[in-house]
């Protein structure tokens, strides 16, 4: 089937980037393809003996955004025999401004730069809302665009996700690495239970005090519904690492009992999304 990867994004995060990297691995590229044209390219697209595609939209104005938004809106979900994938690049405002400075370039939609990016900004968000992943460049350097871009439009990314549980002790620090924190020094503690002070949370009579608590259920039952929200975005952004932390006091009760279980329980959704793994470390056990 034939390829047609669509890059669009933030002006100044990185799009003729993208469509270079792409042309260097066998694509065949257009940059800044007048939206109007779109139509026409996709006739060449199916009827040329090439098999891969790319291209970036010229927007470099209100009507021309307006213009491929409707091409998103209309036009791409009626494409058949074509396998498309949509990137959005973006960045944050301060890296931007700094691109901007460095190469003196003006914003296409001019202006006072800090608006023209944050009204582009607004302009964008019905093509990124459409758009299958979405890269953050602001801290990529040229190789790890590369990387991350020909990862995904070739399909390398499936099972790549790492998903990483993690319990801790809030005396020793939090983790570093943490993407999302979560702490659990409202369950109950089995620390005060004398015949319980002395176990871990892996150990039965711990996860059974732990888990006898309304409290503990209704949170168990709040993370595992944001997770079946959160994880097919944390694949669409194309990331090889995501790290899940629970704390408490001392990192071997209650952070223990929870981690376990989501551990447990990812490992039973993964029937639904499958290309993710998932490994367990209780840091200060």
């Amino acid at each position: 089937m034939k390829k047609l990867v669509i890059v669009s994004g933030l002006s100044g995060a990185g799009k003729s980037q993208v469509i270079n990297i792409l042309e260097d691995n066998e694509y065949f590229c257009v940059d800044n393809l007048p939206v109007k044209l779109f139509d026409k390219f996709v006739q060449l697209v199916k009827t040329t003996q090439k098999n891969k595609f790319a291209i970036s939209m010229d927007v470099r104005s209100v009507e021309h955004i307006q213009e491929l938004v409707k091409v998103y809106i209309e036009t791409l979900d009626k494409l058949k025999d074509i396998k498309l994938i949509k990137l959005f690049l973006e960045a944050d405002e301060k890296v931007l401004i700094n691109r901007f400075s460095e190469t003196r370039r003006k914003h296409p939609l001019g202006g006072e730069l800090t608006s023209a990016i944050r009204k582009e900004q607004k302009l964008l968000s019905e093509i990124k809302k459409r758009s299958d992943f979405i890269i953050d460049t602001s801290k990529l350097t040229i190789a790890e665009l590369k990387q991350k871009v020909i990862n995904i439009v070739e399909q390398k990314y499936q099972g790549k996700l790492r998903i990483n549980i993690m319990s801790f002790s809030y005396k020793l620090g939090l983790p570093l690495n943490a993407d999302i924190v979560f702490d659990t020094r409202f369950l109950p503690n089995p620390n005060y239970v004398e015949n319980l002070k002395m176990l871990t949370g892996k150990n039965t009579k711990v996860k059974s005090y732990v888990l006898n608590s309304k409290d503990t259920l209704q949170f168990l039952s709040y993370i595992k519904q944001m997770l079946i929200f959160l994880i097919p975005k944390i694949l669409k952004e194309g990331k090889n690492y995501f790290t899940l932390c629970f704390g408490c006091t001392g990192g071997k009760h209650r952070s223990v009992v929870i981690a376990e279980e989501i551990y447990k329980y990812l490992n039973k959704l993964k029937k639904d999304f499958k290309n993710y793994t998932v490994s367990l470390i209780h840091r200060d056990l």
